[in-house]
């Protein structure tokens, strides 16, 4: 229930983020299915490297957990060093990302640029647009997400807001609420306090 002091162990490295806004520095990390370890990061406020190959801002990353880079990742032969770990890009300021149990199926809570609120699914080699495009585009260069809202009202009502944020899969091992929450995607706002559910 404690940290032994002295056992931290660097793994593996980002690079330092600029950005004095530490919104968009994302930063949720999980292990998936496959058993690697998931994070994301924001663009660092510098929409152009979210398109990039060559930095790791505005993307989801996928390391073994020793810190190595597994060579099945879309852009180990196409990236070098690090870069190597991107394994999605597109990404503008994804706060939270959640891994289902079972399923590993990913969604990612991506805040747009008072546009759009987007949850993506995580797949290998998306790019999910940003900054090109926010939202439903139906551009068959980039993968819409799975759910988008406009940024400044719910998603059922005209309620302002600002920021997708937390986002957790209801797969419990012993159920605590009801039967018809069981399998979906709980997603909160920052600003406006509430939460939803998403049926994935």
């Amino acid at each position: 229930d404690r940290v032994v002091a002295g056992s931290e162990k660097l793994i593996f490295r980002l690079g330092n983020q600029s950005a004095t806004n530490n919104g968009h520095m994302g930063g949720a990390l999980d292990f998936g299915k496959d058993d690697k370890l998931y994070t994301v990061t924001g663009e660092n406020k510098t929409p152009d490297k979210a398109q990039q190959l060559t930095n790791l801002f505005g993307k989801m990353l996928r390391i073994n957990k020793n810190g190595t880079i597994p060579t099945d990742n879309p852009f180990y032969l196409t990236a070098s060093g690090n870069n190597r770990a991107i394994w999605a890009l597109g990404l503008r300021n994804p706060f939270k990302f959640a891994i289902q149990p079972g399923t590993g199926t990913i969604f990612i809570n991506d805040v747009g640029e008072k546009a759009w609120e987007e949850i993506n699914r995580g797949a290998a080699e998306a790019n999910y647009g940003w900054p090109v495009q926010e939202g439903v585009a139906n551009n068959l260069q980039y993968v819409d997400p799975t759910f988008a809202y406009a940024y400044g009202q719910d998603p059922t009502s005209t309620i302002t807001g600002c920021s997708i944020t937390g986002g957790v899969f209801y797969n419990p091992t012993t159920a605590l609420f009801p039967l018809e929450y069981q399998g979906y995607y709980f997603f909160a706002h920052f600003c406006n306090g509430w939460i939803r559910r998403l049926d994935p």
